[in-house]
């Protein structure tokens, strides 16, 4: 076990529920007076738990708010359901306005950078008065042209998606993970049983392969998503483990090429998730980043 695990049960245990239409949105969040707000966006498969090392370490200099999207950990998860970006970024504007967030930063990994992109492409088109101070993508399809699933995401998506969705186990999620995480920063089997629970949570295994469809949006909306993150005057940075196979070192090299005056950091020997796997750097990074 590692010193700062901590248990699905116990993340959850001062969160709330958000009521976005008719779902139910689970909410984390600190509030002090006169700090700062950051929004954590979480990723595919998991939720917002993968915050929980990142969390402490902020949590003194920042007001922080996470939840799960709709369809992820302890969040509703409708079925059948039409699961797509535009849904779960308006979700994200919707939980910023009930809890009274006009001005924030914004960390957004995997999943999210694409629920991000859309919420940004909103600013720039007069559609939203949220203010975003700064924001930090962590891994994840920016460019699908760079975006590189691994077999299970292309198993899901395919014309055999239902059976293989059936096939999906606790088994196959650790073996997937240990391939996009660095060498030396695996999960552990606790970490896998936290994650394999949450995801199965309320029934949520069988709307795994409904979720996977995020895949199609991002190429549906590249072109306007791009655009606007050359355009925007919002201060962008990346912050990327290059060890991860799906959006690691190359997709920092075409970064660099489409965004102008790029602003990149690399966590060498980090993978898909340096907010699990190197929390203490990217909070210095944060820290660094978000005056």
């Amino acid at each position: 076990m590692k010193d700062d695990f901590m248990t699905g049960d116990e993340w959850y245990e001062d969160t709330e529920i958000t009521r976005i239409r008719e779902y139910n949105i689970t909410v984390k969040k600190t509030a002090k007076r006169d700090l700062p707000w950051i929004v954590l966006l979480h990723g595919f498969p998991t939720c917002s738990y993968d915050w929980y090392k990142l969390w402490p370490l902020l949590s003194k200099e920042y007001n922080l708010i996470a939840f799960d999207f709709l369809g992820f950990g302890r969040s509703d998860k409708p079925y059948p359901h039409r699961y797509n970006i535009i849904e779960q970024a308006e979700i994200t504007l919707q939980v910023l306005a009930i809890h009274k967030i006009t001005s924030c930063y914004i960390i957004a990994h995997d999943y999210a950078v694409s629920v991000t992109q859309e919420i940004l492409s909103r600013l720039e088109d007069n559609r939203s008065n949220l203010h975003i101070k700064k924001l930090i993508f962590l891994n994840g399809g920016l460019f699908p042209e760079m975006h590189r699933p691994i077999l299970i995401q292309k198993l899901l998506l395919s014309p055999a998606g239902g059976l293989v969705n059936s096939f999906v186990t606790k088994g196959s999620l650790s073996s997937n993970f240990s391939k996009i995480f660095g060498p030396s920063t695996q999960l552990d089997d606790r970490e896998i049983d936290e994650l394999w629970a949450l995801i199965k949570y309320n029934k949520g295994k069988r709307v795994f392969r409904l979720l996977i469809k995020y895949i199609l949006d991002r190429k549906e909306n590249r072109d306007r998503w791009v655009k606007h993150m050359q355009s925007t005057n919002v201060s962008m940075k990346l912050v990327n483990g290059p060890e991860d196979p799906i959006s690691g070192r190359h997709l920092v090299a075409h970064y660099q090429e489409l965004i102008p005056n790029a602003d990149t950091e690399v966590l060498e020997g980090i993978g898909h998730y340096p907010n699990i796997e190197a929390p203490e750097r990217l909070a210095e990074i944060v820290k660094t980043y978000f005056v």
